[in-house]
């Protein structure tokens, strides 16, 4: 329109109340920036009556401006301004409109010259629209997007594994972490079922509850036993939460899982370290004790007897009393009897020297299943099978045998009915770790391996553990003592060896004695034989000498 005809009384009649309808703010300015006109909206929107506007230009106008940053709009560059100045229309600026402490109103302005008949610009007509809100939704959103990508990198930095799917279990989104646990890439997952992470460890029942609980709203946690995509077993505890949309309906899943594979096997080691430490000292302590009552016990028994051989000598001297003599006989066969069960008491033979020499395994074997096999029934085979390129052993003899006698006897006692025990001795040379069952102490090097095998009912999981306890036995009252594995424990580590058990139900056990390779006689000429570097303190400072045999 041409702003001259709004002088025209009539015209200006006609278009007030148009003007004044208008959702937007207009004023109108003359060639020196004075307020002609403005309408209702204009007041309300700035928040200043007609008569204000019209008493000051935009400069003097008790209001502030703002730029979108929230630094100072400079009153000189506002758009009414600018086209006075220039004669250039100004579009879509964005400004904040600030009267005294109240909060900014937004708005969208537009100016456009006005022009007479000459062409002479006559005046200004500023319109503008209240974005306020438009503004303030736009900052929360911008707030929840900033909220979102933030949510989004941290989920995505986590050093947990985060994995989300679909309401029936399709995988949407895993991060990083989640990818490197697993060692799969992130396209293999998406799409993908999280039974992918299966390691059939985990009871059918565990899954069952998870799905119950998140299914109903619930958040579910516990621990999975998940393998990774090279088969390594990956121990986790995890947390599955169901995600809602705005009408409470469970429409995603969000599972956040930490691995903590290594923290269960430091909790296994130190429990296994403590059982051992316990076992250990109740060793230490039954060996003790067994020890000082065998010693007191050892003197009753050489006097009952000397007392016995006294009187027999006598009885037999005086050449009556016959059926005397034979009690007296059965006496000194149970009193001798019993004084080879007490050489047998665990701490009684470490007690005295130990006697390292050079001993023969072979000869040593022969000569102990020689008195074996009078004891076996005709069910039983004895078979050896000692290397016979072994040279011979830096050891107390008697060590070696009591070795070898308890544990062909106690494979003897494993058969019921038909079978055969097997005794075999060889090098071995182990490259990995492997623990002893008796210490539980990790081993692995050259050793003399001496293995005794049976074809008994094997031994239970559950009785593994106390095998080698003083006392312990699983044969009927009466029918053994519980010293023999016990026996072969302290022998073995006084040797600084250990002891390896392979046995599962219904297999036959094998018990294998691992002593250390230092204990083997090494050949030096054809004359001459000598002991490995070492030898010597494999008795500890029971044999602290320099061997040299001919």
């Amino acid at each position: 329109m041409n702003f001259p005809f709004l002088h025209q009384a009539g015209v200006r009649d006609g278009l007030e109340p148009l003007f004044d309808a208008m959702l937007e703010g207009v004023i109108a300015r003359d060639g020196e920036g004075r307020v002609l006109a403005s309408n209702s909206a204009a007041h309300r929107i700035l928040g200043l009556s007609r008569e204000v506007l019209q008493q000051h230009d935009i400069q003097s106008l008790p209001l502030s401006y703002l730029r979108e940053d929230g630094s100072p709009f400079p009153a000189d560059l506002h758009p009414a301004l600018v086209t006075l100045r220039s004669g250039q229309p100004q579009r879509k600026i964005v400004m904040g409109v600030v009267q005294d402490d109240r909060e900014p109103v937004w708005v969208l302005v537009n100016s456009q010259p006005m022009r007479d008949a000459t062409g002479r610009m006559a005046a200004v007509v500023t319109t503008f629209a209240d974005i306020t809100g438009m503004k303030h939704a736009e900052s929360a959103l911008r707030a929840t997007e900033a909220r979102g990508r933030t949510l989004a990198e941290a989920i995505a930095q986590s050093g947990s594994a985060v994995i989300i799917t679909d309401r029936h279990g399709c995988i949407e989104y895993v991060n990083p972490a989640c990818c490197a646990a697993y060692g799969y890439a992130e396209g293999e997952l998406i799409g993908a079922s999280p039974r992918i992470f299966k390691s059939g460890e985990t009871p059918a029942e565990v899954y069952a509850a998870l799905w119950s609980t998140i299914l109903a709203g619930g958040t579910w946690r516990g621990e999975l036993s998940n393998r990774s995509r090279d088969g390594r077993l990956i121990r986790e505890t995890v947390s599955v939460s169901p995600v809602r949309d705005e009408d409470g309906v469970v429409r995603h899943f969000v599972a956040v899982k930490e691995d903590i594979t290594q923290l269960r096997e430091d909790e296994r080691r130190r429990h296994e370290l403590f059982e051992r430490v316990a076992r250990l000292e109740r060793t230490e302590l039954v060996s003790t004790l067994t020890s000082g009552i065998a010693h007191d016990f050892n003197n009753i028994l050489a006097a009952i007897l000397g007392y016995t051989q006294l009187a027999e000598n006598q009885i037999r001297a005086d050449g009556r009393l016959p059926e005397v003599a034979r009690h007296l006989d059965e006496i000194r066969t149970a009193g001798q009897r019993a004084r080879a069960l007490i050489q047998q008491l665990p701490g009684f033979r470490q007690t005295g020297s130990c006697s390292a020499r050079a001993t023969r395994l072979d000869a040593l074997a022969r000569e102990v299943a020689g008195l074996l096999r009078a004891t076996l029934p005709d069910t039983v085979a004895l078979v050896t099978d000692i290397d016979p390129a072994l040279p011979s052993l830096s050891v107390d003899p008697g060590h070696v045998h009591q070795l070898l006698m308890n544990l062909l006897v106690n494979a003897r006692d494993a058969i019921n009915g038909a079978g055969t025990v097997r005794l075999s001795a060889r090098r071995e040379s182990m490259k990995t770790h492997a623990v002893c069952d008796s210490c539980g102490c990790e081993f692995s090097g050259d050793w003399l391996a001496i293995s005794v095998r049976d074809d008994g009912p094997g031994i239970p999981p559950e009785l593994r553990a106390r095998l080698f306890e003083p006392f312990f036995t699983t044969k009927e009252v009466g029918q053994g003592t519980g010293i023999g594995l016990s026996v072969v424990h302290s022998v073995a580590h006084l040797y600084l060896g250990h002891v390896r058990v392979v046995s599962a139900p219904a297999t036959g056990c094998e018990i294998r004695v691992l002593l250390p390779a230092s204990i083997l006689v090494r050949e030096v000429d054809a004359g001459t034989r000598e002991m490995d570097e070492g030898a010597a303190s494999a008795c500890g400072a029971r044999a602290a000498a320099d061997f040299r045999v001919a």
